[in-house]
This record gives structure tokens, sequence and C-alpha cells, in this order.
């Protein structure tokens, strides 16, 4: 099946066919419903690249993400979202997975890659990691992510993490908790980097006090979660609520706290980050703030769209973090010290 079969069908010429695919506006509207209704008819899929070469453009948009390992779903969602956002949008796209642990130019060579398969534009949701496109020759409009300040001419979708945190650490001291512990995430990232001074600014904000002791640095993993939060319960005086850098390092903590015959929302208040869909799937269902894949991925399409045509806004777009209260946190033990 092809174009000149459905004109032959439809009773019009092959370019009258050509001008309905692509959508032209001043074809007769009798005219489009015929040759729809044969193109419905027979199942007849248009030739993507063809149409492409013939508009001059690829209709292809690119996604990088820093990461898809270690279980983590969050950018297993944001992938989705996005994908959903460009196919209504009438465009493809084309997925790069950052190797920044073995490969610290690995953004780069992507982004180079997808241009040169004549991308119209790049999402870049690598979370800290902008400067190398900030500094790749690509001739092809770029969108940030998490970038930590506004690139020139370049539109950033910044994430305010202070929202969230603020509310969170209020409702832990609203508790009467006063050893609030934190699991940093590797501060080799600067987006965890960011984390960190907002939970600092937001534990300021609330009258209390992060302590150093009650800060550990691990991986962002299940498996770090479960470790790092075993240090944190190891401590002569361990923290009576736990915030986590994301959803997976607590349900990771969960099992710790399982293995010590302790409870979240029973023996101790803990939160993730991000809200996951896991996290209303847990026992207990998980407190979080969040940081939804699916409204960052569609805002990072709305802004790259803008970008590719043209759009004179701002260059700049805010996700604000917020809280969201499920079972896990609690009130502290009596004597303020929790045994495990």
């Amino acid at each position: 099946m092809n174009i000149r079969e459905i004109a032959r069908r439809a009773k019009v010429s092959h370019s009258t066919v050509s001008r309905v695919i692509n959508q032209v506006e001043t074809v007769d509207p009798k005219l489009v419903r015929r040759v729809q209704a044969v193109i419905q008819e027979v199942g007849y899929r248009p030739n993507f690249q063809a149409r492409a070469l013939a508009r001059g453009r690829s209709h292809t948009v690119g996604l990088i993400v820093s990461e898809i390992t270690g279980g983590n779903p969050f950018f297993s969602e944001v992938i989705l979202y996005f994908e959903r956002a460009a196919v209504e949008q009438g465009y493809e796209v084309l997925i790069s997975f950052a190797d920044t642990e073995t490969r610290p130019d690995h953004i780069a060579v992507c982004a180079a890659r997808m241009q040169e398969r004549q991308v119209e534009g790049i999402a870049a949701l690598t979370f800290g990691m902008e400067e190398q496109l900030a500094n790749a020759a690509l001739d092809v409009p770029v969108v940030y992510a998490g970038a930590d300040h506004d690139l020139k001419g370049v539109r950033n979708v910044r994430i305010n993490y202070l929202p969230g945190f603020r509310d969170a650490i209020k409702h832990l001291v609203d508790f009467g908790h006063q050893r609030i512990g934190y699991l940093s995430g590797r501060m080799s990232w600067s987006s965890m980097r960011t984390r960190y001074e907002a939970v600092r600014k937001a534990m300021k904000l609330a009258g209390a006090t992060l302590d150093k002791e009650l800060v550990a640095e691990c991986d962002h993993t299940w498996e770090g979660g479960a470790q790092g939060v075993g240090s944190l319960l190891s401590l002569p005086k361990p923290p009576t609520a736990i915030l986590c850098c994301n959803d997976v390092a607590a349900v990771g903590a969960m099992k710790t706290l399982a293995s010590r015959g302790m409870q979240a929302g029973r023996d101790i208040a803990l939160i993730g980050f991000d809200d996951l869909t896991i996290c209303q799937f847990t026992q207990p269902p998980l407190t979080t703030i969040q940081f939804s894949p699916r409204e960052l991925a569609v805002l990072a399409f709305k802004a790259l769209i803008e970008e590719i045509q043209h759009v004179e806004k701002k260059t700049s777009f805010e996700y604000r973090t917020r809280f969201v209260l499920r079972e896990s946190t609690c009130a502290p033990k009596e004597n303020g010290v929790i045994k495990g």
C-alpha cells in the first residue's frame, strides 16, 4: 500500500493524499475526510523518514537521562511520561543513557550522536551534569532539568527542593523530633549537594540543627539506603527520625529496620523523596516529598518545544517539591532513644 494506491481508491491525485498526510490546511475538508477514510480502511501508515525529509524536519527529539541502573524506577517513569507528551505532539523520542560512572564525557558524546541523527532538540535530565553539554558544540536547542544555575540562552527546569523539605521537617519538629538524621546520597553529585543544602536551610527555618554525625552519605540505591540507615542506628544516640535522599533509599532503609525488629511509623519516623508509585504500597505507606517524574517530564518537554519553536517566553521553569503525608512518621519514643 502506497500513496498512489490510496489516491486511486479515494479518486484524488497522489499530491492531494500527500497534502492530507502532511496536514496541509488548504485541502478541501471533503477531500480530507475521503482520503482519511481510505487510509483508515486499509490501515496505511506513512513512511516517517520520508515525511521528515519532505518537510525538512525530523520531528524527533532527544532525551538524555543520567542513569537507569540499580533498580531505581525514577528515570523509567521520566522516560515514559516524556515519550507520552512527545507522541501527543507528533514527535518521536530518541533516548540515550549517559554512563557517567565509567565515562565522564558520555553526556556530550550522547548529545553529539543525537545531533548527527538530526533531532530537533535535546532534553538533558542529568541533574547537575549540564556543564558537559554547555561546553559541547551543539547546533540544536537544549533544555536542562535540575541545573544548579541558569545557563545563557538555554531553558532550564529548575528544581526548588526547599518547599518539600521545609514542610517535612516542620512536620517532624511539630511531632517533637529533635534528632533528625539524613541519608544524603553521594555528595559528588551536585543534585545531592543541592538537596543537602535545602535540608540544612529547612532545618534552620524550623529552629532545628542538622548534626554532622546524623548525616550518612550513601549510594542512592536500595542497598545504599539499607547500609546508611544501619550506620545511623548504630550511633550511641541514634536519630528518632530520618529523611532520605530518595524513595529507593528509604525503602532500603525499611528492610534494615525490619531486620532489627523495628517499623517506620511506629519506632522511628521515615521520609523519602520522589513520591514513586511504590510509596503507596510499602508497609506502612511511605511519607515522602513529591518530585513527580510525570510532572518533571511534561514540564521538560514543554520547555523543549518552546525552544524548538522559538517561543519568546521565560528561559527558566521551576518545579516545586511538595510534602506528601502518609503513615511512616510518628512521634519520638518517650526516652528519645531508639534501640534496635
